[in-house]
């Protein structure tokens, strides 16, 4: 369950991923088993005249994680196992948005859903991910 302290971990953890700073992902809204996420544009997106899918791709990822973690932090960390992406309308020049929330919570794996928009509302592409909870001790020890 989340509770305040598990959402400030989580926007401490966010804002010191080098992943996502090196990307210009932000962690906006959290909540138990939901998030929202940007993706602040960059002309290095480029592929060459649209955002290349993997940037999507990325961002998709990362909230569907977020998602997860409002709910097992501190003692679990999420890993995904597999991620499907439907991109429906192609970016040229504008920031990304997207929201996930958690579906389904097992004791093992956890089912999560991703819309990404942009600032206006238009829809970008829609995600699913299968993620792991792993024994947040155990990562933090091998790392």
């Amino acid at each position: 369950m989340a509770t305040s302290n598990n959402l400030e971990l989580l926007h401490q953890i966010s804002a010191k991923n080098p992943f996502l700073n090196f990307m210009g992902m932000e962690l906006l809204e959290a909540r138990e088993g939901w998030v929202r996420m940007k993706i602040t544009f960059r002309p290095e997106f480029l592929q060459p005249f649209t955002v290349h899918g993997g940037v999507i791709y990325s961002l998709a990822d990362a909230a569907a994680a977020h998602a997860l973690m409002t709910l097992i932090l501190p003692d679990e960390v999420p890993t995904t196992v597999e991620q499907r992406i439907n991109f429906l309308k192609a970016v040229k020049d504008q920031d990304i948005y997207c929201e996930a929330s958690v579906v389904h919570l097992g004791k093992t794996l956890a089912y999560s859903e991703v819309t990404m928009t942009t600032e206006t509302g238009t829809l970008i592409a829609k995600s699913t991910a299968t993620l792991m909870r792993l024994d947040g001790t155990r990562v933090r020890r091998q790392a």
